[in-house]
């Protein structure tokens, strides 16, 4: 079928929605995280006295967290861009058949006034 193009526009769509479902997870995911770091909150001892493993691993903890939260919304929102740019190739295959539709359309109409 060489210079043929075709292409499932359905097929396409589904793994649009399979990759928005992956982002759902990805969202769901970052306030189960936060939720287990507040059970946790301060097990290391008070920070701010005396105590140097309190004083030097709660910075630490936090700084974690924030590049966990971090890494996590910059996973999410590549799957984003990832579902927009194939819902976008959705339409960029959709458009050609519209407009392909609407000239034989627009010709019929045409012809069919000239009789």
């Amino acid at each position: 079928m060489a210079g043929n193009y075709s292409a499932d526009i359905q097929a396409i769509l589904q793994g649009s929605r399979h990759l928005a479902d992956a982002v759902r997870h990805g969202d769901e995911m970052l306030p189960r995280f936060e939720t287990g770091c507040a059970r946790y909150s301060g097990w290391w001892g008070e920070e701010g006295g005396d105590d140097d493993f309190a004083n030097a691993v709660g910075p630490q903890v936090r700084r974690e967290q924030e590049q966990v939260t971090a890494t996590v919304l910059a996973i999410t929102s590549g799957f984003m861009a990832l579902v927009d740019a194939v819902a976008a190739e959705a339409d960029h295959v959709r458009r050609p058949q519209i407009q392909a539709l609407d000239d034989i359309e627009a010709q019929g109409s045409a012809s069919g006034t000239r009789r």
